[in-house]
């Protein structure tokens, strides 16, 4: 496992669509919260999304529902949707989190209190990257992690109602969707838009393994497709 330079870590993008939103967050030893966390310290809840929290660096402290739970590198936390969440800071080393959330509906982003029943029940689904064992998932958010060989690429492929989200876990790849390419290294990220071609080229000397988050938004419409102009029109 790859433990990233967390400087240069939390200058990845942030994700904002009205179905994801994604971004890789820093909490540093001694601080009260998420350094590059513009809300502050604010417990809350997401009305009907779900969460994943992947743990890249250091260890936490994670309370979901009625539970809470200690995560270290390679965990990742699946927060099934209106469950209350709050965080803490454990140990001497800086957290490096990976966050996704699906959907991101404008007006449902954030519920801070007047929490809805059965917030405080339950727990979150864990499992480690490294395990070998099956992610835990849902109908918004399913999450598997996949191995490709060098010299190896997968097939090109396009998804119509569902963006995807490639973490690389280790080794070297590069990716291209549609006319754009560029390489990703360990603790990378990359957003794949619906309709988007795209695929992915080992083109390191090692196996290259990475976590594919496919989202959905069960309320959304469908997406209209280039050749679907006729049926947008009736």
């Amino acid at each position: 496992m790859h433990k990233p330079d967390y400087r240069e870590w939390m200058k990845q993008p942030l994700i904002w669509t009205e179905r994801i939103r994604s971004r890789a967050l820093v909490w540093t030893p001694g601080a009260k919260w998420f350094i590059n966390d513009p809300l502050g310290p604010l417990p809350h809840a997401h009305d009907d999304a779900s969460e994943i929290i992947y743990i890249a660096a250091g260890q936490m402290d994670i309370q979901v529902g009625e539970t809470k739970q200690r995560v270290g590198p390679g965990d990742l936390l699946f927060m099934p949707p209106d469950r209350y969440h709050n965080y803490w800071h454990v140990g001497d080393e800086t957290v490096c989190l990976y966050v996704l959330v699906v959907p991101n509906h404008k007006y449902t982003r954030w519920r801070y209190k007047d929490f809805k029943p059965g917030a405080f029940e339950g727990h979150a689904p864990m499992e480690n990257v490294f395990s070998g064992k099956p992610l835990p998932s849902d109908e918004r958010i399913n999450c598997m992690v996949r191995e490709l060989a060098p010299a190896t690429a997968t097939e090109v492929s396009v998804e119509d109602k569902r963006e995807k989200m490639i973490y690389l876990l280790d080794g070297r790849v590069r990716v291209e969707i549609e006319r754009m390419s560029g390489v990703m290294q360990p603790n990378d990220y990359q957003h794949i838009p619906a309709t988007h071609c795209h695929r992915l080229i080992n083109d390191g000397p090692a196996p290259a393994r990475y976590v594919e988050y496919l989202c959905f938004d069960p309320t959304a419409p469908a997406v209209i497709l280039p050749g679907d102009e006729r049926l947008a029109k009736e």
